[in-house]
C-alpha cells in the first residue's frame, strides 16, 4: 500500500465512512507491519518510539468495533499540524497521514496515594436550617434524620429525601473543586451536581410550586408534576419546567449562563425576555444581560459530559479547558504571560492521574510547571 492509499483509507476510517472491505485492507496492512515503511509513511514530532508506535497502531485499529460515538478526534489546533492531547484518536494534519491511538488504563503506580494532585470523587457538604454544616462522608448509609428531616444515604453515595410531610425548611447542598454528588430531592427530582457548585431547597415541596436556586454547574432529571411547576433560580434568570431533563452551567468565572435542553420543554426567563427551549437547543445569557442567545442545533452530550464521567471541548481555547480542569482536579491555573493560542476539540476521561495529565499537557505543547500548593504555572 502507497502512501497516498494509505492517508486515503486512514482518512475514510476516521471520518466512520470506510467499508468492510477497506477497514480489512487497514488491518492486513497493519498485520504486515514493516517498521521501516512506516517511519517513512508517518512523521510524529517529539520523542517517540516504534514500539510505541506499533502499539498505539494495534489499540486504534482495535477500537473499531467500539460504538461510533465514543471514537473522536481530541487534538489541538493552532500549532503546525494538530499535535495530540491525551487521544481516542489522534490526527496528524501534516502531509495528511495518520495515527491511530487509544488511551490505556493506567496500571497501578507505586506510591500512587501521595500524588498532589488527584481527580475528583462524590464529596460533599449539607447545610441544615440553623446554618450547621455535616460532612457527607462522615454519614453512615441509610436513613438518617437531621434536624428533624428524614432522608437516606445509599450504597452508592447519594442522598435522597424521604417523606416530611410539609414541614419544610431549607437545605443547601454544595460540592466543593474536586466534588461531585447526586441528591434525590422530596418530589423525585434527580439533581446531579459538578464541581464547585450548590444548589438550595426546600426538604418539602408545598404548595403550588417547587422553587430551587442553583451555582456552578448542575443537571437536572426533574419529576413530572402538571400540578406544580418547577422552577430553577440562577441569580435573576428563571428556568421554569414541569417533568424534563436540563444542564444549567453558571460558574461566576465563564462568560455565559447556558441552559441546555435534552428532554422535555422548559422556559428560560430574564427580566426582559424570554424563550422557549426544545430538545437539542440551549439558551445562553451573559452575566449583567438580560438577552437570550438562542442556540438551536447543540451537541446535549457534549453539555453533559461531566456528569457522565468525561471532558468534552469543541474548538475550546486554553483558558476555557484550564477552568475546567482546576475545579476537577482542584488546581489553581496562572498564566506567566500572554495566554498560549490554539483551540481543543474532543474528549478525555475524568479519571486521569495526575502522571497522565501532566503527560496530556506535553503532548500538546503546552509550556507549564506544577508547583508546591497544587499551582499549575502556564508559559507562553
Amino acid at each position: 500500500m502507497d502512501k497516498n492509499e494509505l492517508a486515503m483509507l486512514s482518512a475514510k476510517y476516521l471520518a466512520g465512512t470506510a467499508s468492510e472491505e477497506e477497514v480489512g485492507r487497514l488491518l492486513q496492512w497493519y498485520n504486515a507491519y514493516d517498521a521501516q515503511e512506516l517511519t517513512a509513511y508517518v512523521t510524529v514530532e517529539g520523542e517517540e518510539t516504534e514500539e510505541r508506535l506499533k502499539d498505539r497502531m494495534y489499540l486504534r485499529l482495535q477500537a473499531a468495533t467500539q460504538p461510533p460515538e465514543r471514537r473522536r478526534a481530541l487534538y489541538m489546533q493552532g500549532w503546525p499540524g494538530k499535535v495530540a492531547a491525551a487521544v481516542l484518536v489522534l490526527v496528524m494534519a501534516g502531509g495528511g497521514y495518520y495515527l491511530f491511538n487509544k488511551v490505556r488504563q493506567p496500571a497501578p503506580v507505586a506510591g500512587a496515594a501521595s500524588l498532589a494532585v488527584r481527580p475528583g470523587s462524590d464529596k460533599a457538604t449539607l447545610t441544615l436550617a440553623d446554618g450547621s454544616v455535616v460532612n457527607l462522608d462522615s454519614i453512615g448509609t441509610g436513613t438518617v434524620t437531621l434536624q428533624g428531616v428524614k432522608m437516606e444515604k445509599t450504597t452508592q453515595g447519594q442522598i435522597v429525601y424521604k417523606d416530611n410531610g410539609n414541614a419544610a425548611v431549607n437545605n443547601v447542598l454544595r460540592t466543593p473543586r474536586g466534588g461531585q454528588y447526586k441528591v434525590t430531592l422530596p418530589d423525585g427530582t434527580d439533581v446531579w451536581l459538578n464541581a464547585s457548585s450548590s444548589i438550595s431547597y426546600p426538604t418539602a415541596f408545598s404548595g403550588s410550586s417547587r422553587n430551587v436556586s442553583v451555582t456552578g454547574e448542575v443537571y437536572f432529571e426533574v419529576a413530572a408534576d402538571a400540578a406544580r411547576p418547577f422552577e430553577v433560580k440562577v441569580n435573576d434568570i428563571s428556568v421554569l419546567v414541569l417533568g424534563t431533563h436540563f444542564n444549567i452551567n453558571a460558574y461566576d468565572d465563564e462568560q455565559t449562563v447556558k441552559t441546555t435542553l435534552l428532554e422535555g420543554a422548559v422556559l428560560v426567563r430574564t427580566p426582559e425576555a424570554f424563550k422557549h427551549l426544545e430538545p437539542g437547543q440551549q439558551a445562553k445569557i451573559k452575566p449583567g444581560s438580560n438577552q437570550i442567545e438562542w442556540l438551536k442545533h447543540v451537541d446535549v452530550n457534549s453539555a453533559v459530559a461531566w456528569k457522565n464521567g468525561y471532558f468534552s471541548f469543541d474548538d475550546a481555547d486554553i483558558p476555557t479547558v484550564m477552568r475546567q480542569l482546576a475545579r476537577w482536579y482542584d488546581m489553581d491555573v496562572v498564566y506567566a504571560g500572554n495566554v498560549p493560542e490554539g483551540t481543543f476539540t474532543g474528549e478525555i476521561g475524568r479519571n486521569l492521574t495526575q502522571d497522565q495529565l501532566m503527560k496530556i499537557l506535553k503532548q500538546a505543547r503546552i509550556n507549564f510547571k506544577l508547583e508546591e500548593g497544587r499551582r499549575l504555572v502556564i508559559y507562553p
